[in-house]
């Protein structure tokens, strides 16, 4: 196995990448902390300034990647590998670290169910219990250069990780997860993201939109699993195409029963006649149902298009960013 040395600096710190690992992984497998907080490219948290030797991006189309950083040699220690021995430089300051530590995981694919038309929910086993809040995700090592993050669906406690998916025409990553067959093997780095659950009083707004259920449904679950009471009105929207593709409806609808206040909203585009619910996108069903946004605090998923659509709603109703929390992939 071919391995590479990585200096640190100004700390002085040596350690060594092995074959096929990131800057990020070869850091955390030494024990050594560096920024983080994404994992997928998207924050830029991570980013390190290359002084000597050649980094691989192995995610090119990651957001956070411009030509400024590449004229400075600054890297993303999450999407990048060395391919020579390294001397980078991390930023200044100290690093407050995220609520639980990533680790990476050597996991089983033990179940798969259908839940919708090419849509299916994952029930992965790890060797180790598996740390992580209700709302955030993981990547899944589907094949060489080849990561994808999925958010968890269940709540934490063990060594279970579940989440939901769907598989796309010509989606590399989607159709390489599909193809996956219990009994299979994977790596999983996990956990990753800050979008989790506070539990401070006032009113709530969940919105989900196609298989964004998953963290929704696990933070929903997580309020009615401890019977948090926010002393208000609680809305959970989810969005889909048709009726068909609300996949896990019935476990969120049955989750937000159980929370003071709440109420569940499917909506979808796409509505036969006899459809009892809202039609459109989550966006009308959001004008259509909260009064006053800008007094309630709202959590977010779904595909990109989805979530910067709610953004910019809730940013010309003078939402203050504070009060969004979001997550999107695609």
């Amino acid at each position: 196995m071919t391995t590479r040395r990585i200096r640190i600096e100004p700390d002085a710190i040596e350690i060594v990448a092995n074959e096929g690992e990131t800057i990020l992984q070869a850091a955390r497998r030494a024990g050594v902390e560096l920024p983080y907080e994404c994992g997928w490219g998207r924050c830029g948290t991570c980013k390190l300034t290359l002084v000597e030797g050649e980094a691989e991006l192995i995610f090119p189309e990651a957001p956070a990647v411009n030509l400024r950083d590449t004229r400075r040699a600054r890297v993303l220690a999450c999407q990048c590998r060395a391919i020579s021995d390294l001397v980078i430089r991390r930023p200044p300051g100290e690093w407050a670290g995220m609520p639980i530590r990533c680790v990476e995981h050597k996991a089983t694919l033990r179940n798969v169910e259908r839940l919708g038309p090419e849509i299916r929910r994952f029930t992965f086993e790890t060797a180790e219990p598996a740390e992580f809040l209700p709302g955030q995700y993981a990547i899944l090592h589907l094949g060489e250069k080849l990561r994808r993050a999925y958010s968890m669906c269940n709540l934490p406690g063990g060594n279970i990780l579940q989440l939901i998916a769907k598989r796309y025409e010509g989606g590399i990553g989607s159709n390489a997860l599909a193809g996956m067959q219990p009994g299979q093997g994977i790596t999983i780095e996990a956990p990753f993201g800050v979008c989790t659950l506070r539990r401070k009083p006032g009113r709530k707004v969940f919105v989900a939109g196609g298989t964004g259920i998953s963290p929704i449904l696990s933070m929903v679950s997580q309020a009615a699993g401890e019977g948090i009471d926010f002393d208000a009105p609680v809305h959970v929207i989810y969005g889909a195409q048709t009726p068909a593709d609300l996949a896990a409806g019935d476990l969120l609808q049955e989750a937000t029963r159980r929370i003071a206040n709440a109420q569940y909203l499917p909506v979808v585009k796409d509505a036969p006649e006899d459809w009892p619910y809202a039609t459109g996108l989550v966006t009308d069903a959001i004008a259509a149902t909260i009064s006053e946004p800008s007094a309630a605090e709202f959590y977010v998923a779904g595909p990109p298009v989805m979530v910067n659509a709610v953004k910019t709603l809730l940013q010309r109703a003078d939402v203050p960013i504070t009060q969004v929390c979001y997550d999107s992939f695609g």
